[in-house]
């Protein structure tokens, strides 16, 4: 690399001239996909958005730091600049190290380009800023030219966070040239961060996606072997093999919740200054037996009323294990300055338990206060249903066995699947198991439907939709097998059953003969058996 500032050089250039700390250059030591996703950055043809995800180990930190260095030098307008968002303060000082020592490293660049706590400039006051993602309140006022978002699948499941990915992706049009650059290890399916990756694959004019499979060639396979054993299965598909993988504490699988989301309608809307909406599957069914469930939260947690029902997996069929179906969802969220009122919340219930056949409803008394003595004096049937221990164990078994076993059927919504599929597992005692939930996140819809799935299945126990089924389909390829045997050449198996019966009959009548002897020289031959003498 020539002497700065005089030669007119292209970012990849720069970022191929930098010194690692082995003494070699990057770009005669990066394996290939690092290329691949330099040149890709780099380049001036669209897209300028770019989704890379690689397994740990593979350079992620330390390629961040020469991207925003290969821009400085070579792209960067005079006052510029560009972010580095990274997950915490500690990930953020480490990019500033990877930064600084590539530069300190890199003769040519040790006198031009300067590196301070949070940021490294250039000469011409342009600049890139490695911040955490708790220090970027005011991003929405900020412009930016270079954006980097450093292990985005592990960003935190928070209002601020998705606040602050908005407007980072809000920024990329209003700014002509800006490069968006995820960089990220693979994470969890039901992260939100998993949605923008399908997102950009479903947009390559707009975005360019780049996953590397793990392991990266330069880790021993004895320290692999070691990881493998240590690690969970789902963390080492994560970090080692650059797989998308649910965690094992998870109590509802993408998959699980897919096979059991059905279209709806909106039905129902929350109070005035009240956020929320119902969502129905199905509406009311003569002779159906309904029931209606109630978690109530005021002001951080929310509302939510459920009305569900049992039936056979198969129409008309006794034998079939029951499914449950979530007729009905309805959730009300408040806030600080708009609580839920109890009584809006008992009106509501008493409405959807008329019209669903009078369906019987469950519902904490401590939440509930004085709700469920009302709903009985109006001729409602309400039983207290009293969270324990013991209570919130069966709800987790029901709701993580009806969505395992395909048992279920529940109306999709955007809010219900990022609750359902964030809501973990987790052992409260020896043996007892409860719901739970990240920071920030909410388990009240779980809860209601798995208090629905016990209340209707609990004591019949959990059937497997999905070994009933295949059983099912296995049994009718039997059928249409046999039937496809006799279709064919149905004279000639006709006479062979015939043959078959006849010899059969034959074997079973026993003998009788009363010697009557004919000659068959050399021989006598009895008529009736057969028996033979010599003359």
């Amino acid at each position: 690399m020539e002497t700065l500032p005089e030669a007119q050089l292209s970012a990849l250039a720069v970022v191929n001239e930098l010194v690692l700390e082995n003494g070699e250059r990057w770009g005669d030591c990066a394996a290939d996909f690092q290329h691949a996703d330099a040149r890709a950055i780099f380049t001036l043809e669209p897209p300028n958005m770019h989704f890379l995800t690689r397994p740990r180990g593979g350079s992620k930190t330390t390629d961040i730091a020469a991207v925003a260095i290969g821009w400085l030098v070579a792209e960067a307008r005079e006052r510029s600049h560009g972010y580095v968002l990274a997950t915490n303060a500690d990930t953020a000082a480490e990019v500033v190290d990877a930064a600084a020592g590539l530069i300190v490293r890199t003769p040519e660049l040790a006198d031009y380009l300067g590196v301070e706590t949070e940021r490294i400039i250039a000469p011409n006051r342009a600049a890139v800023s490695v911040v955490a993602l708790s220090e970027t309140g005011a991003w929405g006022k900020r412009d930016a030219h270079l954006l980097i978002c450093d292990e985005f699948a592990q960003w935190p499941d928070t209002r601020g966070a998705k606040r602050v990915w908005t407007a980072i992706r809000t920024t990329v049009p209003k700014t002509p040239g800006c490069r968006l650059i995820i960089l990220t290890s693979a994470g969890e399916p039901s992260h939100w961060s998993y949605k923008w990756l399908q997102t950009a694959y479903d947009d390559p004019a707009g975005w360019h996606v780049h996953e590397v499979p793990g392991p990266v060639p330069w880790q021993d396979p004895t320290d692999l072997g070691r990881l493998e054993r240590e690690l969970m299965p789902s963390e080492y598909e994560r970090l080692v093999l650059n797989i998308w993988s649910e965690a094992e504490d998870r109590a509802i699988t993408p998959e699980d919740y897919e096979a059991a989301a059905r279209d709806a309608v909106h039905h129902g809307t929350a109070p005035a200054g009240i956020k929320g909406a119902g969502s129905r599957l199905r509406f009311p069914a003569e002779g159906t037996r309904y029931v209606l469930t109630v978690d109530v939260g005021t002001r951080n947690d929310a509302t939510v009323m459920c009305v569900a029902h049992a039936e056979p997996i198969v129409d008309g069929d006794p034998t079939a294990p029951k499914r449950v179906v979530v007729d009905h969802l309805e959730r009300w969220q408040g806030s600080k300055h708009h609580h839920v009122d109890i009584d809006k919340v008992r009106d509501r219930v008493a409405e959807l338990a008329i019209e669903y056949n009078r369906a019987k409803v469950y519902g904490d008394p401590d939440q509930f206060v004085g709700s469920l003595q009302g709903l009985n004096r109006r001729g409602i049937r309400a039983e207290e249903w009293r969270f324990s221990a013991t209570s919130v164990g069966l709800v987790a078994t029901a709701l993580t066995q009806t969505f395992r076993n395909h048992c279920i059927l529940v109306p999709h919504s955007d809010i219900l699947r990022t609750e359902l599929l964030r809501v973990k597992l987790r052992e409260s005692a020896p043996g007892v198991t409860r719901l739970d939930h990240e920071r920030g996140g909410h388990d009240d819809q779980a809860v209601a439907v798995g208090m629905a799935c016990h209340i209707l299945l609990g004591k019949t126990g959990f059937g497997s939709a999905k070994a009933f089924i295949r059983a099912t389909e296995e049994a009718d390829i039997i059928v249409a097998e046999r039937r496809a045997r006799r279709a064919e050449e149905p004279g000639q198996r006709g006479l062979e059953r015939h043959l078959r019966r006849v010899t059969t009959k034959r074997q079973a009548r026993k003998p009788s003969c009363d010697h009557r002897w004919r000659q068959e020289p050399p021989y006598q031959c009895a008529w009736g058996c057969g028996e033979v003498r010599e003359p």
